[in-house]
């Protein structure tokens, strides 16, 4: 079993792999007194702000309901959206119930990482696929504005290079890794994780996104 500290930073990690803030111990002041948050997470959905309150529970025992009381009571007085209660061994029956009548997910960070890791994924594969498509018709619309009766003009190098991510960042998905996501040859690169090729993926997208003509 991790150390607290070590669970503390594991959850830290984890939110911040979201692209949300994490911020360990962060001292918070409420309407009744400062209050010492073990993960303090702030994030933005849409132009709204949102502010999470996690408690990192590493015990050996069942979590009761009195650390959901306590946890409610902070959430109220510094005005945060949501608690976390995080435990790997489990909560008592009364500290479920309570959960159900309050803004408090009672989890372990496996199952949280389990459950928002795929839809995470899932939401960055689409976001990746509306830009493909984007950049895609603004370079071929360079090509024909600029350079339609040239026989390899500057806009195939950026247009080739994101050909076939789609293709990539789904062969990846499917598990069939390591992924290639450059031309064959001795300069053939490649992905050994889902992860890792998103990462890729939107590096290369970004710059044919920055690609404008030669001057």
């Amino acid at each position: 079993m991790p150390t607290w500290q070590d669970y503390q930073q594991q959850t830290a990690e984890f939110f911040c792999g979201l692209g949300l803030t994490a911020t360990i111990e962060k001292a918070v002041t409420g309407a009744r007194g400062v209050h010492k948050i073990d993960v303090y997470v702030e994030g933005d959905y849409m132009g709204i702000a949102f502010t999470w309150v996690v408690e990192c529970k590493n015990w050996k025992t069942n979590i009761p309901k009195e650390k959901v009381a306590a946890l409610t009571a902070i959430l109220q007085d510094v005005g945060a959206d949501r608690g976390f209660l995080l435990s790997e061994t489990g909560f008592q029956s009364g500290a479920l119930r309570m959960a159900e009548k309050c803004n408090i997910t009672l989890t372990s960070l496996a199952d949280l990482a389990s459950t928002v890791g795929d839809r995470h994924i899932a939401a960055q594969v689409a976001s990746l696929h509306l830009r493909i498509h984007n950049v895609t018709s603004k370079l071929r619309a360079l090509k024909k504005s600029h350079y339609d009766d040239e026989f390899y003009p500057p806009t195939m190098e950026p247009l080739g290079k994101i050909a076939f991510l789609t293709m990539v960042i789904d062969d990846a998905l499917n598990g069939e890794l390591p992924t290639t996501y450059t031309a064959f040859g001795p300069d053939q690169k490649f992905a050994h994780s889902v992860e890792e090729m998103l990462v890729i993926a939107d590096r290369l997208i970004s710059d044919a996104e920055r690609w404008s003509p030669p001057q």
